[in-house]
């Protein structure tokens, strides 16, 4: 299961990060209220009108968005340890290891916009598997341990409200650095994540859309 898809979750019940989306439980019962009526969508872009754009999902299912002034729009490259720095806000997804160290499989930089989205720490998906959302109060680099031994990286002491985790970041590591974007980015074959809300005029609000170049 890809970061993305658990960032979403913590974004839409915590995203986008959505890009991504396997809602966690402990996330979903966090922000119920906070995103109450939203509907995950996503697809390729077939047309796009003005403010309204034409979506190709799962199965071929196909079904008209409009973009509001309010909606947010990111996308994604993929980043580098040198990427991360003290003051990021960051989501992190570890696997705690038998040295009861945290050890990071993904890290998702987050735009300044985005500071605050799932902020705390709570275990995903499989066992042992944890998300933090986060800023990076301090950072290390040094060896750290990797499934093949160890390597140059670094540790994160990453802050949240109510607490604060270490996570050690490799080579290993998918990092990935989400950037706050526009509109311009929805063309037709470009592929989109994100979460609308069904308008009383029968419209479908787009309020948080991730693109994928």
């Amino acid at each position: 299961m890809r970061t993305r898809e658990l960032l979403f979750g913590t974004c839409v019940a915590s995203l986008v990060s959505f890009a991504a989306l396997a809602i966690p439980a402990t996330a979903e019962a966090a922000t119920s209220n906070a995103f109450a009526g939203l509907t995950r969508i996503s697809g390729t872009v077939e047309r796009v009108d003005g403010r309204e754009f034409l979506i190709r999902g799962p199965g071929g299912t196909t079904a008209t968005y409009e973009l509001a002034p309010s909606t947010r729009i990111t996308t994604s490259r993929h980043g580098e340890l040198s990427d991360l720095a003290p003051g990021k806000f960051v989501g992190c997804t570890a696997v705690e290891g038998r040295d009861d160290k945290l050890h990071a499989t993904e890290c998702h930089i987050f735009p300044q916009s985005m500071r605050g989205v799932g902020e705390g720490h709570n275990p995903v998906g499989p066992p042992n598997t944890t998300m933090t959302n986060g800023n990076i109060a301090t950072m290390t680099n040094g060896e750290v341990r990797t499934a093949k031994g160890t390597a140059e990286g670094t540790v994160l002491h990453v802050t949240y409200k109510g607490g604060a985790q270490t996570i050690e970041v490799s080579p290993q590591t998918h990092i990935t650095v989400i950037e706050q974007s526009n509109a311009s980015l929805l063309k037709p074959g470009v592929k989109v994540m994100g979460a609308s809300r069904h308008a009383p005029d029968g419209t479908d609000v787009v309020e948080m859309l991730a693109v994928q170049p």
